[in-house]
């Protein structure tokens, strides 16, 4: 397809991938080890990472190893685990490696998984730049910019990204097996990986294939019939359809999620309100990249965590330009940087990759930072003096955005210059490692010698230049984490810290044999609660149950990606069945600086009492706790609710249910409607309220991820209140006989339970999961009826495979 005029050596070279991962594979742990080193094994980075990544692989390899697949109560009020994890880890090839090693292992393998998945991601793409570039070297050098583009390096930070960008350039090059060479099933078997993997990057990579369809249709020799297109859609079901055991579930859940239903109005459909954005999509490929949380350069702060990345080490968009001068006529790989560029710069576009979400992310630019490296290769392989017309403008580009950093800028009423960027460490590395790498490609470009070491020599500094500017932003990553030894002694490690047997012996405030109960956290410990396996209020996860979203909204309380509720929202504790609350102690308490007020409160936090000092926390007790399942006499309605303010409403809650109005006439005779006056609204009456539902709760309660079972006493038929969210695959049972799940609260769930002592068992069966294994099956069937139709059935492949083997004699 191209003519190269640097071939490579005669005879069967050996392909390179194993060369590849090696280099992408050790080039990556560079950045790691320092770290490792001073963890002893633990590789310890910040913010996400550390809030999210470690305790997700943990909590979720051990519920798979114990075979909890259905219900999490482990994560914030409890959520379908299929659905829940999905997005992070659970279709992941390298995740389910983790289920080979004891539980608690992943903190050791993190960093190890994440230079295996670069090496991946380098080894994919090289088979796809292979269709595309005879020299060998210059594919190498193309998947390491793709294993190291700013793009993966941003996205430590969120590691199971890599998970989707590892496999993806398959995807392309199945495109282009089954089009050009009409080799079967494996498009159907990428599309199957892509969507199982992540049903998030599933969507851009449909929205770039599609578009990628029509840019190779320019090029006259891409082989497109109506019956290969006819076959890419084919093999498209099928593979959808086999990766629908984990895809449905999780669609069918995430689209309940508040978030993904946000739409654009107005001027946001063609403007960006954020005036730095489209100067920051072009830094983001000329600079060494800015980094999560920290936009630097450009002193704004939305969208601190879009990924918004894309810089090329060494090369940066040297290749780029070079191809796009150096063509008299503009083919399919010009064609796409024009398009690509259009579609990052115009917001209605950039949304396209997100199924057009009001939310601004740049997490699709790994799909045209496939066709830049692509780009540059055959650049290095047709004619490295090519890059000369990419150099100039490349070198200007980056120098220009880092100057932006040396304007001026108000400290108070003096003006300074120089201290533009927000993060002056980050703007160093950024100036250096930016100005060094425009100094090696100017070496490379102009005092390497041409000729068949050229290319080996090329490979030697794209490996360099891929270590340094990984490793440079990772050991800046490293140093904004926490105190590591404290996070791993009583975060990772803090569990063998807490006796729970002890506290749950002492505890006061209910004997009941239940084998769950919740806890809750003070701010800074996000999560930690998955390392110790104990249920918590605080949940810091972006894809719990929608119905979790919901009731914290409507009584106004925020939960986005985080459940953080504020101490003086004290009712929402006990209707949560919280026992215990966690209050670190600061850094001079721990120390002993200070003395540690044991027999203090905590402010604003009413009716919890101190107990003990466990791990570095104060603990304390809620002597208004109720028990999981607790039954109610009264209800109230929505515009009840919305009358009062944040804290009226919580306590509200521990008197009446919120039911809708059909709810209130089928369950007239069980439960009073209740009118409140604003007097009660206050701490005593919420007492009462709280001990009247103890009265009547579950003295027995059994949990497993199939479901729960509860036993009742009710002098008379009630409504029975579980503060669990409501899902379509619930189902439940009262002495045997099924009952309907009623959705109350805004989202949590209550059954009818009749006079006398009752058995209360609920069953979870995750919404869409059977009809998803049943489409995984069928994909598979289909694949395989497929194959044998085209090979033994289908008779334009019998010709085209004889035309084939005459061309070949």
């Amino acid at each position: 397809m191209f003519k190269s005029k640097l071939k490579p050596p005669e005879g069967r070279e050996k392909e390179k991938y194993l060369l590849l991962f090696i280099l992408a594979f050790v080039g990556m742990m560079i950045g790691f080890l320092p770290a490792m080193i001073r963890n002893h094994g633990i590789f310890m980075y910040y913010g996400d990472f550390n809030s999210q990544q470690l305790m997700f692989y943990k909590h979720a390899q051990q519920m798979v190893k114990e075979g909890n697949l259905g219900w999490d109560w482990g994560t914030d009020l409890g959520s379908g685990f299929v659905s829940t994890y999905s997005f992070y880890l659970l279709g992941s090839p390298f995740f389910w490696l983790t289920t080979l090693f004891p539980v608690g292992s992943t903190v050791y393998l993190m960093p190890w998984l994440l230079a295996i998945k670069t090496g991946v991601a380098g080894m994919c793409a090289y088979a796809y730049l292979r269709r595309f570039i005879n020299n060998k070297d210059c594919a190498v050098i193309g998947g390491l910019l793709y294993a190291f583009s700013g793009f993966q390096t941003y996205n430590i930070f969120f590691n199971h990204f890599h998970d989707a960008t590892a496999f993806f350039p398959l995807l392309l090059l199945a495109f282009e097996l089954l089009v050009q060479e009409n080799k079967k099933g494996a498009f159907a078997i990428a599309v199957a990986i892509t969507a199982t993997i992540s049903y998030f990057f599933f969507v851009s990579a449909v929205v770039f294939t599609v578009i990628y369809f029509f840019l190779r249709c320019i090029e006259k020799d891409f082989d497109i019939t109506l019956k290969k297109f006819i076959y890419l859609g084919v093999e498209a079901v099928i593979g959808l359809a086999m990766s629908c055991i984990i895809l449905l579930p999780s669609v069918l859940m995430v689209m309940n999620n508040y978030r993904v239903n946000e739409r654009m109005v107005g001027l946001d459909y063609i403007l960006y309100n954020d005036k730095a954005r489209i100067a920051r999509i072009f830094q983001a490929f000329f600079t060494l990249s800015d980094m999560p949380a920290r936009v630097n350069i450009f002193d704004v702060d939305s969208a601190r965590w879009a990924s918004l990345a894309g810089y090329l080490p060494l090369f940066s968009m040297c290749g780029v330009i070079a191809y796009m001068r150096t063509r008299k006529k503009r083919d399919w790989l010009g064609w796409s940087v024009i398009v690509f560029v259009i579609m990052a710069c115009v917001p209605i576009l950039n949304s396209a990759f997100m199924l057009f979400n009001s939310s601004y992310y740049a997490r699709w630019y790994y799909h045209p930072i496939l066709i830049f490296a692509l780009m540059t290769a055959k650049v290095l392989e047709e004619d490295p003096d090519q890059l000369k017309k990419g150099f100039l403008p490349t070198a200007i580009a980056g120098i220009g955005f880092l100057a932006v950093g040396l304007l001026p800028k108000y400290e108070g009423k003096e003006i300074v210059y120089g201290k533009l960027a927000q993060y002056p460490e980050l703007y160093y590395i950024q100036v250096g490692v930016t100005v060094g790498m425009i100094v090696a490609l100017c070496a490379l470009i102009y005092f390497i010698p041409r000729g068949k070491r050229f290319t080996t020599v090329a490979v030697g500094m794209t490996a360099v230049a891929c270590v340094v500017c990984n490793s440079s932003e990772v050991w800046y990553g490293v140093k904004q984490g926490n105190d590591n030894a404290d996070y791993i002694e009583r975060a990772i490690n803090g569990g063998k810290n807490i006796d729970t047997a002890k506290l749950d012996a002492e505890f006061a405030y209910g004997g009941e044999d239940s084998d769950f109960y919740r806890i809750d956290t003070s701010d800074s410990v996000d999560n930690w609660c998955m390392f110790w396996d104990l249920s918590s209020m605080r949940c810091f996860h972006s894809c719990v149950d929608p119905a979790i979203m919901d009731f914290y909204a409507e009584i106004d309380q925020q939960r986005d990606v985080a459940t953080r509720m504020e101490p003086e929202y004290y009712p929402l504790r006990s209707l949560n069945s919280v026992r215990y609350y966690f209050d670190e102690l600061t850094d001079k308490q721990r120390s002993g600086e200070t003395e540690n007020p044991k027999s203090e409160t905590v402010p604003k936090l009413l009716g919890f009492t101190y107990i003990d000092t466990m791990n570095g926390f104060n603990i304390y007790e809620n002597e208004n706790y109720i028990p999981m399942g607790f039954a109610f006499d009264y209800y109230t309605d929505d515009e009840a609710i919305k009358d009062h303010e944040k804290l009226e409403k919580t306590i509200m809650l521990t008197k009446a249910l919120v039911l809708d109005g059909n709810q209130a006439a089928v369950y007239s005779d069980y439960i009073k409607p209740y009118e409140f006056s604003d007097d009660e609204l206050n701490y005593h009456n919420y007492i009462n309220n709280c001990s009247e539902r103890k009265a009547e709760s579950c003295y027995y309660f059994r949990h497993d991820t199939n479901g729960f079972t509860g036993k009742i006493k009710l002098e008379e038929p009630k409504l029975v209140y579980f503060s669990i969210p409501y899902e379509k695959g619930w189902s439940a049972k009262v002495n045997g006989e099924e009952v309907k799940v009623e959705k109350v609260n805004y989202g949590m769930m209550a059954v009818l339970v009749p006079a006398g002592d009752s058995e209360i068992v609920f069953s979870y069966s995750a919404d869409g999961q059977t009809k998803g294994i049943a489409l995984t099956i069928f994909g598979f069937v289909a694949l395989a009826g497929y194959l044998i139709y085209r090979r033994f059935f289908d008779k334009d492949d019998k010709v085209e495979k004889k035309t084939s083997e005459a061309k070949a004699e």
